[in-house]
């Protein structure tokens, strides 16, 4: 056939086929037959063009585990225990380009089976074919074993909208299908290749995290002609390293409907628990508007962000901000050079979006406000300040933050990273649980020894009974109102000596590792904790070789071990000039830390070099951190 018969990036995408190149022109040839089919045609061009940017990773491992779920009663150590069962099951994953391997057969019938959902769908005549190409009609989402998956999720979910009244309300109808797929439940694991783990497989197996989550929730609106995808803010602005997922789609009249499979839904372009920052998404086609597309010529890390698929759609949540800032970056800005909006990941600044500098001048719009930011200058061996550290505080208004050298503070510290937002919920079930001490092994003729009567606060509590009798067995049963236990360690003490003995109590979760069972509750890790298989009065306790007079208690709830710990080696570092200043290193010996003669209204980072890994800057007001 002539080159000239196609479009240039088709042509472009044939000459990479290689060997499969007839296998795809077949398909081509189908679609030119009959006038009808020019949509079809035009269809076919925008997968065969964009071809060349996606392949299937084939990966034994992964294979095997998709095998093992159905011979399972999956929960959510499945990947861990299957990583213990079977380490044999590895090997070097294969790459399987699709235009060297994806068939006539294969296209065809995804190509037609897509228009046919379009067609049927009620609400088609008001989905455009430029948003069926790239929100309905592709064949996969990431790099998963391609399959026919389309005719499967149709048949599953498609009686399900038929039976109700919907208007062609698609939010409403999103929210419909998210209830349906929530009968089953969710077991999450997160610890995955992300290659994608594939459509049968997520609709059966019920298994991942929030991409998986997302991915079969595209899986399932994609098979019903809702045009959808998955947005991923890709470096969370106020938390570690790591990717977030979600579902979005558009109401007829075009307004953004964010959500996750767990039924949470966007509020004005914003999440009530979690910050993005600036949000990305991944189109099947080649986004020109992707930073790696647009500075190929200038200095850009690969990956993550930058991929040629993914295109900056901030403007659709954060339609109205922006920061212009002056660079005031030692040193001439380099020709090549980038400004680029980093947030902090814990370790340090990572680009989320890239403009070139005019005039001193760096402006980025569409930003969500209320998150710390910094400008850093990239360009070929070049990645240094280009601006103080701030915090957006709304539309053009920015607290910059840089050390103030004439104003020196006292400084008193209790954590390294923020309260979850989530936390709350767990500290309250703290409230009503009971230390207790018994001389029989039901517990019958217990005496109340402490009762917690306030919400936990992450940190340990040292209590002295006020009871004189002796006791054989002691235990912390946990408040009757669905508390499931909870407590990470606790210490019981006679005559000042800490006293140990078989470890007894309820049982431990379904699962039973040491991680969740009543042994965690006394491991000497307050990161793990009991957590008991129901719900109402479950316990642990010991038994003691002889009965003791209790006169100390000691305990700390569930918690993130991010509080002051006494004995680790503390680092306090503050920004000057775009750049971490340290004060000095300190072992803890309580559990607070003093610094004298801080440099005032700054941002501050509080290391440490003993152990974990969350970590977060604040800024210090009234004598109090605030995380950001």
């Amino acid at each position: 056939m002539s080159c000239s018969r196609y479009p240039a990036d088709v042509e472009a995408a044939l000459r990479q086929a290689g060997d499969n190149r007839p296998e795809l022109e077949k398909v081509l040839v189908h679609y030119s037959e009959k006038p009808e089919d020019s949509l079809k045609l035009l269809s076919a061009y925008f997968l065969i063009a964009n071809m060349p940017y996606h392949y299937t990773v084939r990966d034994a491992r992964m294979e095997a585990f998709k095998i093992y779920l159905k011979e399972v009663e999956i929960d959510r150590y499945a990947w861990t225990n299957f990583k213990e069962q079977h380490r044999a099951a590895t090997g070097r994953p294969e790459i399987e380009p699709d235009i060297l391997y994806v068939t006539s057969e294969y296209l065809i019938r995804n190509i037609d089976f897509s228009f046919k959902i379009w067609q049927e769908a009620s609400w088609g005549k008001e989905v455009s074919f430029e948003t069926f190409c790239e929100e309905i009609l592709p064949y996969r989402l990431s790099h998963e074993t391609l399959e026919y998956w389309k005719e499967e999720f149709h048949a599953t979910f498609q009686p399900f909208i038929d039976s109700i009244d919907h208007g062609n309300r698609l939010d409403d109808i999103c929210k419909h299908l998210l209830k349906n797929l929530n009968n089953r439940d969710w077991e999450w694991g997160d610890d995955f290749l992300p290659d994608g783990f594939g459509a049968t497989i997520l609709l059966y197996s019920r298994f991942g995290g929030c991409m998986e989550q997302a991915e079969l929730v595209a899986y399932m609106l994609r098979s019903v002609g809702i045009p959808s995808g998955i947005d991923v803010v890709v470096q969370p602005p106020d938390r570690i390293n790591q990717n977030h997922y979600w579902n979005y789609t558009h109401t007829l009249d075009g307004a953004l409907f964010g959500f996750e499979m767990s039924e949470n839904y966007l509020i004005n372009g914003r999440w009530a628990t979690r910050k993005v920052g600036k949000v990305s998404r991944k189109f099947f086609s080649l986004q020109k508007e992707s930073p790696h597309v647009k500075y190929r010529n200038r200095f850009i890390s690969k990956g993550g962000l930058w991929e040629i698929l993914h295109r900056d759609v901030s403007s659709e949540y954060f339609p109205d901000t922006h920061i212009t800032v002056h660079l005031d970056a030692p040193g001439r800005i380099g020709r090549k050079s980038l400004a680029s909006l980093c947030v902090f990941n814990n370790r340090e600044w990572v680009p989320v979006a890239y403009i070139v500098p005019k005039k001193g001048l760096a402006e980025f719009r569409h930003v969500e406000p209320d998150i710390l930011y910094q400008i850093r200058l990239i360009g070929p061996n070049e990645n240094r300040a280009g601006s103080k550290p701030f915090i957006l505080l709304d539309n053009e208004n920015a607290q910059f933050l840089d050390a103030d050298m004439d104003n020196l503070q006292s400084m008193t510290l209790v954590r390294k990273y923020k309260l979850p937002p989530e936390w709350p919920f767990y500290v309250h079930r703290a409230v009503g649980g009971r230390f207790q001490g018994a001389n029989r092994a039901d517990f019958r003729d217990s005496v109340t020894l402490h009762a917690i009567q306030n919400p936990a606060n992450f940190r340990w509590v040292d209590v002295i009974p006020s009871h004189h009798d002796k006791f054989r067995y002691v235990r912390y049963i946990s408040s009757p109102n669905a508390a499931h236990n909870h407590m990470a360690e606790m210490q019981f003490y006679a005559e000042g000596k800490r006293l140990s003995g078989e470890i007894i109590g309820t049982d431990s979760s379904q699962v039973n590792l040491p991680t969740d069972n009543k042994y965690a509750a006394f491991d000497d890790d307050p990161l793990t904790y009991f957590y008991a298989l129901y719900p109402n009065d479950a316990w642990a306790g010991l038994k003691l070789e002889q009965p003791y007079h209790i006169d100390g208690i000691r305990y700390i709830f569930r918690n993130d071990d991010n509080n002051v710990r006494v004995g680790d080696t503390y680092e306090l570092l503050y920004q000057r000039r775009g750049e971490w200043i340290s004060t000095g290193r300190q072992i803890a010996d309580t559990t607070l830390l003093h610094y004298e003669n801080v440099p005032s209204n700054t941002l501050y980072w509080l290391r440490n070099h003993t152990r974990g890994r969350e970590e977060r800057p604040f800024i210090y007001e009234n004598g109090h951190q605030m995380f950001y």
